[in-house]
């Protein structure tokens, strides 16, 4: 229970301690996902392009 609460206190304590970098991080996070998600996707349409 207490490793719980430590847990979420500096959990908290990390968020509150700089939220433009949480949030920067979090946009950058966001923004390679997608830019793998649509190199993936690319891939996919060309390589079903080449079958048909």
């Amino acid at each position: 229970m207490f490793a719980i609460l430590f847990a979420l206190a500096a959990g908290v304590l990390v968020y509150f301690y700089n939220p433009v970098q949480h949030f920067r991080a979090d946009l950058h996070a966001d923004a390679g996902g997608l830019k793998v998600t649509l190199e993936i996707s690319a891939h996919a349409l060309e390589a079903f392009v080449r079958q048909a």
